[in-house]
């Protein structure tokens, strides 16, 4: 049989939107991009939140049908939480044993977590030591891992990233994935999949903004662990609508003209677009939070995805607004693909980092073997 004992994997990101599914395999101890497929779906997202009744029938049909159209092999399956979906933030406590540790955190998740813990998906990991005299102010907004904590205490501060997700949240994707008829390999919020994808091991200090149809995630992320998350109702359809009432077009035609090369963000535009100063308060919002102190300086690149990071000049205007470089994702940077791709390869690496991100995992852990 064609394909048989290659190793792949199936990224499967369902946004607000559109699903993207990435196939990755595993050539010569590198992931190598075997397939991908996008489709667009109307009436998707509810008022706050993917539309429950969807997963039933609709998700599972409409990606059955993109592996078999497209010819995807793969069958290990790995899933993403939208980020608005779960929490993930950044707490501090004082250097404690583990057992102290771990009755602390479950303590403190109380005053994050606004239903009972017998409803959620939780999980924690320390993700840094800090001296005593330094503080930190945790974020509201945020995610997931697993703990490995020393047995000794200290006098000094240890900062725990906790993640959690509503139980009935994680079982829909579940049964979602049992109705594809894949295997379920895994499940993590979207923003771990960004980070993966867009940094990997890079140890220096970003802040990722992934701009979508209707949420802007904000994540701010050193030596590769995330520090911050932040989410805001704010996106892709906010500046179409705005190109659609400024040039009285429909809203089809502003989606083309938002993606088509033209500039909209010189000084020679008339337009002006309200959402994209809110995004950029935002991230200045979640820098000074965190850094208190020259958060300029403290960030070495602002990093942005989604399809909405492919809308021309939007870099320049970040760089310029925020005083700090800002540059276009590449989730392809580690990824060999087929150079026939490359005219496609920016648009794959705005729309795509999610999927990316979440096959990567596949490919790593099996690299890890």
């Amino acid at each position: 049989m064609f394909g048989l004992g290659e190793k792949k994997f199936i990224g499967i990101d369902v946004g607000t939107s559109n699903i993207k599914m990435v196939e990755l395999k595993i050539g010569k101890n590198k992931p190598v991009l075997s397939n991908y497929a996008r489709v667009r779906i109307n009436g998707l997202m509810g008022d706050n939140d993917l539309k429950a009744s969807y997963f039933e029938t609709v998700l599972p049909e409409y990606i059955r049908r993109m592996v078999k159209i497209s010819g995807m092999s793969g069958r290990n399956a790995y899933f993403s939480i939208p980020s608005f979906g779960g929490l993930i933030t950044l707490i501090e406590f004082p250097d404690m044993s583990k057992d102290d540790l771990n009755q602390a955190i479950k303590f403190e998740a109380h005053k994050y977590i606004p239903i009972s813990l017998d409803d959620v998906v939780l999980s924690w990991d320390i993700v840094g030591k800090k001296d005593s005299k330094k503080t930190l102010v945790s974020q509201d907004k945020d995610a997931p891992a697993a703990v490995s904590v020393p047995e000794g205490a200290g006098n000094g501060k240890v900062q725990v990233l906790l993640v959690a997700a509503p139980k009935n949240k994680v079982i829909k994707y579940e049964k979602l994935a049992s109705n594809t008829e894949l295997h379920l390999k895994s499940i993590e919020i979207e923003s771990f999949s960004l980070v993966r994808a867009l940094i990997g091991n890079d140890q220096g200090n970003f802040v990722i903004v992934d701009i979508g149809s209707r949420i802007c995630n904000i994540i701010l992320v050193e030596k590769g662990v995330i520090k911050a998350n932040r989410n805001i109702d704010a996106g892709g359809r906010d500046i179409s609508k705005v190109i659609a009432k400024s040039m009285n077009i429909d809203d089809e035609r502003a989606d083309k003209l938002k993606v088509s090369g033209k500039n909209f963000l010189t000084g020679d535009s008339s337009i002006t677009f309200p959402v994209i100063d809110l995004i950029v308060g935002e991230i200045s919002r979640v820098m000074n939070a965190y850094y208190k102190t020259d958060s300029k300086a403290a960030v070495d690149g602002i990093i942005l995805s989604g399809g909405t990071a492919g809308f021309s000049g939007l870099d320049g205007y970040f760089s310029k607004a925020l005083g700090i470089k800002t540059m276009i994702g590449n989730p392809l940077g580690r990824i060999e693909y087929d150079k026939r791709l490359e005219p496609k390869a920016k648009e794959l690496g705005n729309q795509f980092s999610v999927a990316i991100g979440l096959a990567l995992s596949g490919v790593d852990d099996n690299l890890k073997k």
